[in-house]
């Protein structure tokens, strides 16, 4: 009896090893797909901050920065134009950076919003004044006077279209408050400065 006792036994370790096993398994299989979402989601929002960190300094600080040296120091300063190259160039290639990983997370999510689509244009604005820039007319040229209005107005167009965009976007974050604060103290740093030069400007040229 006890003979015949054991195979039945044996049947049913075997049966219990089986279900252990699947159990271990699923479980496996729960946990290896939590740590890999969990990683997406980390990466995206990383991805978010560099973005939108580029973006302000690039597009939303430089560029005002590079207006304001043209503005204000053309008649005090030889070097304004050096200055303002530099500045308008530097925010061109951050904010192309921040256009760019703007398109890889707009990749993930297949599909462009309104942000995505301002920003989109602000680079193609944004490189066809470059483009302005590198093939601007000679002093002496009849066509100077034209092209000058042209870069002008396209360069205010775009500063305003940026800072339109960049609280479009801090809009879009989880925590828009300390970005709103932040960048609002720029551009009203920024904004102080621009009118202490322009009250100067009127009163000594």
């Amino acid at each position: 009896m006890c003979a015949e006792a054991l195979p039945s036994l044996h049947h049913n370790h075997q049966e219990q090893l089986k279900n252990n096993a699947s159990l271990e398994n699923r479980s496996n299989g729960i946990t290896g797909a939590w740590p890999s979402k969990q990683h997406q989601y980390y990466k995206h929002r990383a991805l978010r901050r560099i973005h939108g960190a580029v973006n302000i300094m690039g597009w939303g600080v430089l560029l005002p920065i590079g207006a304001i040296i043209a503005r204000y120091f053309k008649e005090s300063s030889n070097d304004w134009y050096n200055l303002h190259i530099m500045s308008q160039f530097s925010g061109f290639i951050l904010g192309t950076l921040g256009w760019g990983i703007g398109i890889t997370i707009k990749n993930e999510h297949h599909h462009m919003s309104s942000h995505g689509i301002l920003g989109t244009l602000i680079f193609a604005l944004a490189t066809l004044q470059l483009l302005g820039m590198c093939l601007q007319p000679d002093e002496e040229h009849e066509g100077r006077r034209y092209w000058i209005i042209y870069h002008n107005v396209l360069g205010y167009a775009l500063i305003v279209l940026i800072i339109v965009n960049i609280f479009q976007g801090i809009g879009n974050q989880k925590t828009p408050k300390t970005w709103d604060f932040v960048y609002g103290a720029v551009l009203g740093v920024l904004g102080v400065i621009a009118l202490a030069l322009e009250i100067l400007r009127w009163i000594y040229v």
